[in-house]
Formats: structure tokens, C-alpha cells, sequence
């Protein structure tokens, strides 16, 4: 038993660490010639072999047949859409490092976890969000980018964004002890920080998120509120602190303030192009083009207006586009199911103090928002191990007696 715990503590810290790097090998990680992630991933397929192994009989839920039917359907479907339409490296490595490092993860949460491993598991990535943070402020390991963009160990400012949102959600929604005070401190920080990185589907989704926990919480000053921000709109957007503001980092792409760089306006037309290209694949091809083929297969539709992004920012676009209409169907009823289960068991724990089920559901709906917005299938690891939280058959609360 203590040899098994040991193994599982190990496995906590190695996946957290390869959720974080979203790589079995990056070479941004080399000190003195020894590559930290690769030895992060030996022992991280160590341990997880050893729980994988120990896993005696799999009790099928509907919710495990849609996620892990899922995953089945990904790894048949691509290697012969690679046949069809070829195989690139970018491509190669984007499924690889989802298969190997989101879903067993994702399969020993669902079997393996209980109360406590949930909890240390989200604790630990809050540490990985204090420690992006230390070298925001300090600017170790920053690399320098022409926009000015937050950009940590060469990690977009995007994906900083979202684990500053990933602190906010979890000080505010995880069940601790006290400590009220640097909790709301760190918080304050996180935002700022989130804010600076220039990137707006972190921080809408932040103040999307808070919006429905008013209207779900206290819906009796949730109209007072929705007057008071309007009203702080229009102050801002009439007034010269839009401007006062756009000063502080890339806050402007944020806000909108187009008139000052035009970098938001570029962007929200380019988020628009990549929806219509991503449309006219799918008519095209129902059935998919496998991984990494998006970028090609879009340009081929208008040679003369070449897409220089090699995804179209939006996760159920990318799997439809990529592993078919049937893969695209399955992932809106994944997500349809984990947002209905992830809701019910909150409102079903309401009164427990040490339900799990608040910060999951708030989270799920944080993730979903921005795996819409930006990212791809690879960048929205979180997300399936946020759905396999919920999917886990034993209630994540603590009874009172523990």
C-alpha cells in the first residue's frame, strides 16, 4: 500500500508537470545538456504504466463509453486519414502528445481518483500558475516577442493567460481554509496579470464566468450590478482611461481600443476567416483530413488568400475538420454532458463546504469558453481532465466525519 501511494504521489507531480509543458519532449527544457522533459516523461509513462496495470475491472458509465468512445474513435480514424491525405510533422507530434499525455491521464482520473487526489492534482497546477507568475515578475525564462506579449519559456501569451485564470478560478472556487486575505490579494494579481498578457478569451471568459456566478448565487443584486456595469462601460469607453490603460501592457487588444494600434480589429477579422475557412473544409471533407492537415487543406480552398495559422482556434471546428463530423458530434455531446452533469452534482452538493463540484463546473465552462476562442486539441488538455473530474462515479465531497 505504501509502495502504491508513493507511485501515485510521483504520478500527481510528473502529470502536472506534463499538463503544464503540453510536450513529451521539449527542447526549450535542456540545462547543462540534460533535457528536464524528458526525464519528466520517462518517469511520468513509469507511473502511469504502474496505475494503469493496477486498475482491475472498468466499471462502464454512459459518461466513460462517450469520453473514452472518444478517444477510440481519434486513435482508429487518424492514422487512415494520414494515409488519405498525408502525414506532417507538426501534425504527428499535436496527436502524439494528446494520446500520450491527455488521455491516460485522463483514464486513471476516472478510475483511480478519489476526493483528495482531485484536490492535489488542481493544487499542484496552482502552484505551476504561482510559479509562470515569479517569472513573469521577475523575467526569468521570458522570451522577448515583438508585441510586447507576455510570453513564458516560449509559451504564447494566450496560453499564459489562461493559467492566469486557471489561479483566479482556482483561489476563488477551490474549498481552503481561511487564509481569505492573500487569497483575494493573488487574485487581484492573477487578473491584472491576465489582463497584461493582451489576451481576451481568458479574461472575457474570467468575467463571463463571474457574470454567471452572480446571476446563479445572488440574483436579487444581479440586476443592480448589470446597471453598475454598464454604466462603468460607458465611462470607459467615453472617456480617455481606455486609452490611460492601453498603456499598461498589450491591455488595449483586451479592450478593443482599435483605434490606437489596430491590432484587436486584425484579429477579430482573422478569428472570422479561420470560422468561414473552417466551414467550407468541413463541407468538403465530412469525413476529415487527419491531424495537422488543417492549414494545408484550408489553403488549397483559396490559394490566393493563404491562412498562416495551422488551426482554426476552435476546438470543435479543429475536430471536425481533422477527424470527421462523427468525431465533431461526439464532442458536443461530451461537452453537453459534462456541462449538465458538472451543474447538476454542484447543485446536488450545494450546501457542502468541501465539494469539488463548484470549481469544476466553473472551470469546465472557463475552459470550454476559451477552447472556442483559441488554442488547439493539444492546448485544451485541461479540459479533458477537468471532464474526467466530473465523470468520476464517487461524489468529490468530504463527509463529516472526514
Amino acid at each position: 500500500m505504501r509502495i502504491k501511494n508513493i507511485f501515485s504521489f510521483i504520478f500527481l507531480l510528473a502529470a502536472c508537470a506534463e499538463l503544464a509543458i503540453g510536450r513529451v519532449y521539449d527542447e526549450r527544457l535542456s540545462i547543462y545538456g540534460i533535457n528536464l522533459s524528458l526525464i519528466i516523461s520517462f518517469v511520468f509513462f513509469l507511473t502511469a504504466v504502474f496505475l494503469l496495470s493496477s486498475i482491475k475491472k472498468i466499471i462502464l458509465t454512459r459518461s466513460k463509453i462517450i469520453l473514452f468512445g472518444f478517444f477510440i474513435l481519434l486513435l482508429i480514424v487518424n492514422p487512415i486519414l494520414w494515409l488519405v491525405y498525408d502525414i506532417y510533422e507538426y501534425g504527428f507530434f499535436k496527436f502524439l502528445n494528446f494520446i500520450l499525455i491527455t488521455v491516460p491521464i485522463s483514464i486513471i482520473i476516472t478510475e483511480k481518483f478519489k476526493y483528495q487526489d482531485v484536490k492535489n492534482i488542481f493544487l499542484i497546477l496552482l502552484g505551476v500558475v504561482f510559479l509562470l507568475l515569479f517569472f513573469a515578475l521577475t523575467g526569468i525564462f521570458e522570451t522577448p516577442r515583438p508585441d510586447g506579449r507576455i510570453s513564458i519559456l516560449g509559451g504564447g501569451p494566450i496560453i499564459f493567460g489562461r493559467w492566469m485564470g486557471f489561479g483566479v478560478l482556482a483561489l476563488f472556487f477551490l474549498p481552503f481554509k481561511r487564509m481569505y486575505l492573500p487569497r483575494l490579494c493573488f487574485i487581484l494579481i492573477f487578473i491584472i496579470y491576465c489582463l497584461i498578457s493582451g489576451s481576451r478569451g481568458p479574461f472575457i471568459s474570467l468575467f463571463v464566468i463571474f457574470t454567471l456566478y452572480l446571476f446563479l448565487n445572488f440574483r436579487k443584486i444581479f440586476l443592480r450590478l448589470s446597471v453598475l456595469f454598464l454604466l462603468l462601460v460607458a465611462v470607459f469607453f467615453g472617456t480617455n482611461i481606455s486609452n490611460d490603460l492601453s498603456e499598461l501592457g498589450r491591455t488595449d487588444r483586451v479592450f478593443l481600443n482599435v483605434a490606437k494600434r489596430g491590432g484587436s480589429n486584425q484579429s477579430t477579422q482573422t478569428r472570422y476567416e479561420l470560422v468561414d475557412r473552417s466551414y467550407e473544409l468541413m463541407k468538403k471533407h465530412p469525413f476529415g483530413i487527419g491531424a495537422g492537415n488543417w492549414q494545408i487543406k484550408a489553403n488549397e480552398l483559396d490559394p490566393t488568400h493563404l491562412m498562416a495559422h495551422e488551426y482554426p482556434h476552435n476546438l470543435l471546428f479543429e475536430i471536425i475538420n481533422e477527424y470527421g463530423l462523427l468525431a465533431g458530434i461526439l464532442l458536443l455531446i461530451l461537452i453537453l454532458h459534462v456541462t449538465y452533469s458538472s451543474f447538476a452534482k454542484m447543485l446536488n452538493h450545494y450546501y457542502s463546504r468541501s465539494s469539488l463540484y463548484p470549481f469544476l463546473f466553473y472551470l469546465w465552462i472557463f475552459l470550454l469558453l476559451n477552447a472556442m476562442l483559441s488554442g488547439s486539441l493539444n492546448d485544451s488538455r485541461l479540459l479533458f481532465v477537468t471532464a474526467s473530474c466530473v465523470l468520476i462515479i464517487n461524489p468529490l465531497i468530504l463527509k463529516d466525519s472526514e
